[in-house]
């Protein structure tokens, strides 16, 4: 199984539980993000977890498909 296909499944996972208990949807992925960004600056520090996030935010909704340059 792919790093991808494990955060899809975890994502997955969230989207059920908040349906279950009535959370909503938007608010569970913020609370994934949040959750996430904590956990890869504890890993990564703080310099890799900025630019990564850097990256990721500037690809958003881009007119250019970088997806297939990434090395994560």
């Amino acid at each position: 199984m792919s790093k991808y296909a494990l955060a899809k499944e975890a994502i997955a996972q969230a989207m059920a539980g908040a349906e279950r208990t009535g959370i909503g949807q938007d608010d569970v992925l913020l609370a994934l993000i949040v959750s996430a960004v904590a956990d890869y600056q504890k890993l990564a520090g703080k310099a890799a977890t900025r630019s990564a996030l850097r990256y990721e935010l500037d690809n958003l909704g881009g007119d250019i498909d970088t997806v297939f340059l990434r090395s994560r």
